[in-house]
């Protein structure tokens, strides 16, 4: 027997939904170099608002009756409103993915586990809840476990089908996930399902089909941080191709609704570097880390300044990110893709291959195929290197970022046509796919005999 008003109940699925709109990829933003080298991957930060209110981290959009503040003063009025609870844990989580603060997913995880002590059984909220933050620390088994235990409950709910969805992509069992994807779209067509079926496109290289579905999710969008979202990610898919004028539509587009939004900044930033106005590129950088630090847009800004040869901002903006990952860490945050290639390319290669062993075994995905091959790269251990560079392009996905690295691996094992093939389609998709990593593509085919 329920032992508070239906609207709680309402309420708190309406706290996890602002949450399952986050496409689940990480806790820190998008670089010019994402993890595996694809639009979403650039916005692993747990990050995309559910349904609803909003599915990927983004700017809150959880529509409650209230303030995050009137739900506290409800759970502190009445402590035993276990859907309350539930509701305060998907504040609590948004908070910490908005702000990095380590101690909201701490409150987080407390607020739904109180939910349940109070309310064990039938409690798919909860569980949801608790499936959600696994998937924004990382821990997608759990994850996916917790998401199989809430629909038991509720075989329904869109929001453990949201992030059950993630679970799967980011354990690399697309079939399974591209299942859940379309589940989700038949319980509840929206924008939660439309920009996670255009993730599973893009993952499988069918990138116009993953451009009209973020379309049509920020066409569906009711909140600002909800076509943020979309319009950054359509923005990242059509840069990815070369398309700096689409791109720069998408960004536009979105900028009008959510002009101080993290993920449009950061598209922003990428497109004044495509447009060839470094110094902008620049400037937008350090804007976004004066609003928001995370360790992957400080490894991006310190790409950007390594290029404009300003090296001591540069070792600063290094040193950003290596604390943002300290941070993601004390806030229970495993390791992803980008931390891999930050360590490979500025820190220890033995350390990069150790923590690329660990992501592999944890997450099997294409993106940490990648990231595993360019450690072993780093490390000079090309021969092992090269299956996980196969692996991380087997989907059917083509992102630049992962073709330059094979091509790489390729050329340094003396695989001179396998390693032009790679480089040449690298940098025919998107010619800017990034400040330093592109230059030297280009520099390595030059050294090859190729053309230009």
């Amino acid at each position: 027997m329920r032992s508070r008003p239906p609207r709680w109940t309402a309420a708190a699925a309406a706290g996890i939904a602002g949450l399952a709109l986050v496409a689940v990829a990480g806790v820190a933003a998008a670089s010019s170099r994402t993890p595996a080298g694809t639009a979403h991957a650039a916005v692993k930060a747990g990050a995309e608002p559910a349904e609803p209110a909003a599915s990927a981290p983004a700017a809150t959009a959880v529509a409650l009756p209230g303030s995050a503040e009137a739900v506290r003063a409800q759970v502190a009025r009445v402590p035993t409103d276990w859907p309350a609870w539930s509701a305060l844990g998907g504040l609590d989580l948004e908070r910490g993915r908005a702000t990095g603060d380590p101690t909201a997913y701490a409150a987080a995880e407390a607020d739904f586990a109180r939910s349940l002590q109070l309310h064990p059984q039938d409690n798919d909220a909860a569980l949801a809840g608790q499936a959600a933050l696994a998937d924004s620390r990382h821990r997608f088994a759990d994850g996916e476990r917790l998401a199989r235990a809430a629909l038991a409950v509720n075989p329904t709910s869109p929001q453990a089908l949201a992030w059950l969805t993630d679970a799967l992509t980011e354990q690399g069992r697309y079939p399974e996930a591209q299942a859940a994807a379309e589940q989700l779209d038949a319980v509840r067509p929206g924008v939660a399902s439309f920009t996670r079926l255009s993730y599973q496109a893009e993952l499988r290289g069918r990138i116009p089909a993953a451009v009209e579905l973020m379309a049509r999710a920020a066409g569906e969008a009711t909140t600002p941080a909800q076509v943020a979202f979309a319009r950054a990610m359509e923005g990242l898919l059509r840069l990815g191709t070369g398309d700096v004028a689409a791109a720069a539509t998408a960004w536009r587009a979105g900028v009008a609704v959510a002009p101080q939004d993290a993920g449009l900044a950061r598209l922003g930033a990428r497109l004044a570097w495509a447009q060839g106005d470094h110094e902008l590129a620049a400037r937008r950088y350090a804007d976004l880390m004066a609003r928001r630090p995370s360790a992957a847009d400080a490894a991006a800004q310190a790409e950007v300044l390594t290029v404009l040869g300003r090296s001591r901002e540069a070792a600063t903006a290094l040193d950003v990110a290596r604390a943002a990952r300290t941070l993601a860490a004390g806030a229970g945050i495993e390791p992803e893709a980008g931390d891999v290639l930050l360590e490979a390319d500025h820190g220890d290669p033995a350390r990069a291959v150790e923590l690329a062993r660990a992501l592999w075994d944890r997450s099997p995905s294409v993106g940490a195929a990648d990231a595993y091959a360019w450690a072993l790269h780093a490390a000079h251990r090309d021969a092992e290197a090269l299956p996980f560079a196969d692996r991380a392009l087997a989907l059917g996905g083509r992102p630049a970022p992962v073709l330059a690295h094979r091509g790489t691996i390729r050329a340094a094992l003396g695989d001179r046509s396998g390693a032009v093939a790679d480089l040449r389609a690298a940098l025919a998709t998107d010619p800017a796919f990034s400040p330093a990593q592109a230059p030297r593509a280009q520099a390595l085919l030059d050294s090859l005999g190729v053309t230009r």
